[in-house]
């Protein structure tokens, strides 16, 4: 039954996150949006949205791509890296954007394209782990999983680099402020990183907490 739930939960999950960059993206009124995958909230769901199709079409329980697929460490990450697109929106970029945009900002929020990636997909995500995943997590994935963001940075940071200081109109050269070394300076840049690392390694922590007291109870 579980793993029935599991592979379902799988295939929403895979169509919620898929469409919801198609969306995010223009495709679906003709056109594509310039740096839409400059994004780590688009980022994040398209790799859900591919990593959750896979698990659902190799969800033969015994099948070693789905054992591979379905390691508690490759959830865990996974977990955590679409989590943060949550957390980050919610509590640090929407209150930031309320002060900047007021009722543009409000209009474009309740958008569906808008809640999938940021709302729905992260939380069903959460949601599906809880119930669904082996939680047997090594605790090195608490510090594994960072690879994913600090990936991230790194990609952002060169691109930054081949924009230039003058790239095309309607392209950001940096996706984020705080990561924006012209704008925040090397000091506040590391400062700004390292924070970001700091409240990474804490999440992580909190979501291996919550593993030990399933498999606990």
């Amino acid at each position: 039954m579980l793993h029935t739930v599991d592979t379902v939960s799988s295939l929403v999950i895979a169509v919620l996150a898929l469409w919801g960059i198609l969306l995010q993206a223009g495709i679906r009124e003709g056109h594509y949006r310039l740096g839409t995958f400059s994004y780590y909230t688009n980022l994040s769901n398209l790799i859900i949205g591919v990593y959750e199709l896979l698990l659902f079409i190799f969800a033969l329980p015994g099948s070693a791509a789905y054992d591979a697929l379905a390691s508690a460490g490759v959830r865990f990450s996974l977990t955590l890296m679409i989590w943060v697109t949550h957390l980050v929106y919610h509590f640090l970029l929407v209150p930031d954007y309320k002060k900047k945009q007021g009722d543009k900002f409000k209009a474009e929020w309740s958008t569906f394209k808008n809640l999938d990636v940021h709302y729905f997909v992260p939380l069903l995500t959460l949601l599906q782990w809880l119930v669904c995943a082996d939680k047997n997590v090594p605790f090195v994935a608490v510090f594994a999983w960072l690879l994913i963001p600090l990936a991230y940075l790194a990609f952002a940071m060169i691109r930054a680099q081949i924009l230039g200081p003058e790239p095309k109109s309607g392209v950001y050269r940096y996706p984020y402020s705080f990561m924006d070394l012209d704008e925040q300076g090397p000091k506040q840049w590391c400062v700004n990183v390292g924070m970001a690392l700091a409240f990474y390694i804490v999440l992580g922590f909190v979501l291996y907490g919550v593993s030990r007291i399933f498999r606990i109870i």
